[in-house]
């Protein structure tokens, strides 16, 4: 799952060019809810190896987990909170799982007063003796956060990623934790206020390569005086290599330029080159009336072969262009890349979905989105694996949000068949939501007026009676 402060909408599988005589059919959108008539809402969505879809989300301030299949509960409940009034909240979820379909939820949660603490809670498939502990496993002992908390899994391996405030709100240090281990291993990100600084992030994406490592791509600003003026970095790092007390000592400082567009947030991906695997971070530089995309992307082990890219987009985007969202999706030898922007040479233009299957050649991208005359917005992408009776590879999908302020539409667009319209609501409200992947399953939530959507990939024959 993605550790990035994105928003999204909803996704799904459309036409995986599958065998003809093996129909794709999937579970009808259901509300999602923990009692009856309650409105879960920032939902976030991951999904296991064998389909299960694992849902975290917020109901009157309370962190609430799901368990589906098919939209039918199989598992659901609320983390307890020791109080209720002013203060007492839980919020900012994020989840991530094992392939084994053990599920990690993180949050912020405070009690009463201002103080902010970064929670988790891992839940196994089956309750143990004694039912699940909902409570709240500090992240960090005792110690408060700054509000910015984040977890990823890979396989059997799952990360959290916290920060530790300054006094003033501000990052002073940020962490991570390998949370499958027993006891968990931990370290420092960034020591930040060892150098006197304290930091604000704009965005932060991280990801677990082959051997099971945790790699951070984050943009910052940081300062020594706790205001202005604030400096910004492009950072990648990785746990690698380490100090004696965990801090990362795989550290790449990309930029230290100011015209990093502060509103695209960064996005984080590996591929391979032959044998080697590369991680790689695109960001916006913002020039004037200019938005170039750069990818820049090293080795894992050792962060060695250090590039620098800027995409390479067709002349019509040399003296005027906007670039609003990036996505970067790596699948074996390729890099793909998406990004929703506009090359109109006047500021009137109408921003469109690109797609590039390669985002290092410099063949022009492809426009899934056909020239509509919308809005766009929420990009994603996702790697869905293809069935073994299909004659199609495995593939990055991409979806978007579009809206010609009469209907909000969700589409996808899997590189070879025309973009599809999976969902569209007269609710003008941002459907925000998040997609999830696990081999050949690909499901995902999405707010709709305050209520949780959900839906996913399966066969006709898989379905309840009832949604048949």
């Amino acid at each position: 799952m993605k550790g990035k402060t994105i928003v999204w909408t909803f996704f799904l599988l459309l036409t995986l060019i599958l065998s003809a005589c093996v129909p794709t059919t999937f579970s009808p959108p259901t509300e999602i809810h923990i009692t009856d008539g309650d409105q879960v809402e920032h939902a976030v969505i991951a999904v296991d190896a064998a389909g299960r879809s694992h849902i975290a989300g917020v109901v009157a301030d309370r962190i609430v987990y799901y368990r589906t299949r098919y939209g039918e509960p199989l598992t659901r409940f609320t983390m307890a909170l020791g109080g209720t009034g002013t203060n007492w909240k839980q919020y900012t979820p994020d989840i991530a799982v094992l392939d084994s379909g053990m599920a990690y939820v993180t949050w912020v949660e405070q009690r009463g007063g201002t103080e902010k603490f970064a929670c988790y809670q891992q839940i196994p498939l089956y309750p143990p003796i004694g039912g699940y502990d909902k409570g709240c496993d500090h992240l960090d002992g005792t110690e408060q956060t700054a509000g910015n908390v984040w977890v990823v899994a890979r396989g059997s391996t799952a990360y959290a990623v916290y920060d530790r405030p300054y006094t003033d709100g501000r990052t002073a240090d940020l962490w991570y934790r390998r949370i499958t281990d027993l006891p968990p291993n931990s370290g420092r990100v960034a020591w930040f206020i060892e150098n006197f600084e304290t930091v604000n992030f704009y965005s932060l994406d991280l990801g677990i390569d082959d051997s099971g490592f945790l790699h951070v791509g984050f943009h910052y600003n940081w300062t020594t005086t706790g205001g202005p003026p604030y400096y910004e970095r492009l950072e990648l790092r990785s746990n690698r290599s380490t100090l004696a007390d965990g801090q990362m000592n795989q550290i790449w400082v990309i930029t230290t330029v100011s015209y990093l567009d502060q509103n695209v947030p960064v996005s984080l991906s590996f591929y391979n080159v032959g044998a080697t695997q590369r991680v790689a971070l695109a960001s916006v530089n913002e020039v004037s009336s200019k938005d170039d995309i750069f990818i820049s992307s090293c080795t894992t082990a050792g962060c060695t072969g250090q590039s620098d890219y800027q995409v390479d987009l067709p002349s019509s985007w040399d003296t005027f262009s906007i670039i609003d969202d990036v996505e970067i999706l790596g699948l074996d030898d390729y890099l793909y890349l998406s990004f929703i922007g506009d090359d109109n040479t006047s500021p009137t233009g109408i921003e469109q979905v690109y797609y590039k299957w390669d985002a290092f050649s410099s063949d022009p991208p492809m426009q899934p989105s056909s020239g509509s005359a919308t809005y766009k917005f929420d990009l994603e992408m996702t790697v869905v694996d293809a069935r073994p009776e299909s004659v199609a590879d495995n593939f990055a999908m991409v979806a978007w949000g579009e809206s010609n302020l009469i209907l909000n539409e969700i589409f996808v667009y899997d590189g070879f068949t025309p973009k599809v319209k999976i969902y569209a609501t007269d609710c003008l409200t941002t459907p925000i939501g998040e997609i999830g992947s696990n081999g050949i399953y690909f499901s995902g939530v999405w707010d709709d007026n305050h209520d949780t959507m959900f839906t996913t990939q399966a066969w006709t024959s898989q379905l309840p009676l009832i949604t048949k």
